[in-house]
């Protein structure tokens, strides 16, 4: 019983302050700015989980769904591959244009990581809080 009433104070809490949320079973999906969701689940009475996802359309990944955690992976293997291209291909405008669009790229995926990460845990940490 004390789950349900968690789920409900974190449900009331979550509309107090303007969020925009759904409710499936024992879990709320919290959407956010920009393409991405928190999940809290209350399936086990003892922890409620907190997991981040950025979904549809994202700074980060595209159109792929995925955790910021594998986002941050999937762009520096990403990186890693543009780098080894620079590298051992001969493009046909290599030089500093390939650097200042290589550093800019980079640094579109620094800022965005960033924001996508302070806003989740930002969020997190409001909710644990809430439910204390």
């Amino acid at each position: 019983m004390s789950v349900i009433m968690e789920i409900d104070k974190t449900e009331a809490l979550l509309k107090k302050f303007g969020y925009q949320f759904q409710r499936k079973n024992n879990e709320l999906i919290i959407k956010m700015a920009f393409a991405q969701r928190v999940i809290v689940e209350f399936s086990e009475p003892d922890k409620i989980v907190i997991k981040d996802q950025l979904v549809g359309w994202n700074f980060l990944t595209g159109l792929i769904e995925m955790s910021i955690k594998n986002a941050i992976l999937y762009n520096f293997i990403g990186a890693i591959i543009i780098t080894f291209l620079f590298m051992f291909l001969n493009l046909k405008y290599s030089g500093l244009n390939m650097v200042f669009l290589f550093l800019a790229f980079m640094v579109w995926v620094l800022l965005w990581t960033m924001f996508y990460l302070i806003k989740a845990e930002n969020l997190k940490r409001i909710l644990i809080q809430w439910n204390e």
